[in-house]
């Protein structure tokens, strides 16, 4: 077979290899957004949240985001953000998501120190 052949040959394999894989993390996730919307208290579940609440102008949450936020027990939400693994600019970040994502029912909420807002 040609080198060049091969080579080709090689980064389809390794294309398809990557897709294979972006779709068992996808799977994978939404199995953990629907874990926490059963009410379980999933330590990962705002995974997919990661990038709107890092850094001091994060993103808008992304429409998977959202949908943890929204179907998230809000006690498990509040023990998440209230965790040791987060900093506090990811905390106040994190206050945010329910409000940017259409969520009204935690406006106000008290979560230890911090107060969702309205």
């Amino acid at each position: 077979m040609a080198p060049a052949m091969t080579m080709a040959l090689a980064v389809a394999g390794s294309k398809w290899r990557f897709a294979a894989v972006s779709v068992c993390l996808l799977v994978v996730m939404a199995m953990l957004a629907e874990s926490s919307a059963a009410g379980m208290c999933n330590p990962n579940a705002l995974y997919p949240c990661l990038r709107a609440i890092q850094g001091a102008r994060p993103p808008p949450p992304s429409a998977q985001c959202c949908m943890v936020v929204r179907r998230a027990d809000k006690n498990c939400m509040c023990a998440q953000l209230r965790s040791s693994s987060f900093p506090a600019q990811m905390v106040n970040n994190g206050l945010q998501l329910p409000k940017k994502c259409g969520r009204t029912d935690l406006g106000g909420f008290r979560c230890g120190r911090y107060i969702f807002p309205k």
